[in-house]
């Protein structure tokens, strides 16, 4: 089981279509679009089409899967041209990345779980909102018993992007796309 949210905002300030998302989520593999559904009747299990609730929140999108496309680099470079996208991504063994693209480059991707500290990332004074979040960049040793940094994560998403996942966001029906794995890795 794996969780990944991906948000992409727009450089433009208007929300690209559905099938402008499902384009850039694919590559140049098939894709398929499909009607509203709730992200739980849509989600694994999935052979080769991996399915990814889309919707908007004002011009943002949200991409929701039970999988790590958003968050490879490939990806993330195609749906970040022309747009600043931010991805959180996590797995049941804590293998995760908090991901950061602009422009048609990956500037940022954080192991949430142990990520040292805020100058070992480069590309960190390009994502203001995370470099403010000082209890993100403290040693595991030294967080709280109560520290989420899966929480961290969406929560870092939320305040810089203006979207929001909730649990009834995954609860409602959202348009979906299908797109071919491993094909859209490339």
């Amino acid at each position: 089981m794996a969780m990944c949210w991906t948000v992409v905002v727009p450089d433009s300030g208007q929300a690209l279509p559905l099938h402008q998302l499902a384009a850039r989520l694919s590559g140049d593999a098939p894709y398929r679009l499909f009607e509203p559904a709730p992200p739980k009747a849509v989600l694994l299990p999935y052979d080769t089409d991996l399915p990814v609730s889309v919707d908007w929140c004002g011009a943002a999108a949200m991409l929701v899967e039970d999988d790590f496309l958003g968050s490879t680099p490939a990806v993330l470079r195609r749906l970040s041209e022309g747009a600043r996208v931010y991805s959180a991504w996590w797995n049941v063994n804590a293998h995760n990345r908090l991901s950061f693209a602009s422009s048609g480059e990956l500037v940022l991707a954080i192991d949430a779980f142990g990520p040292g500290r805020p100058e070992d990332h480069p590309g960190i004074g390009q994502w203001p909102e995370l470099r403010a979040m000082t209890d993100f960049f403290v040693d595991f040793e030294e967080r709280g018993e109560d520290y989420d940094w899966q929480a961290a994560m969406l929560a870092v998403i939320d305040q810089t992007t203006g979207a929001r996942l909730t649990s009834e966001w995954l609860e409602q029906p959202h348009p979906y796309v299908t797109v071919r794995m491993p094909d859209a890795l490339r």
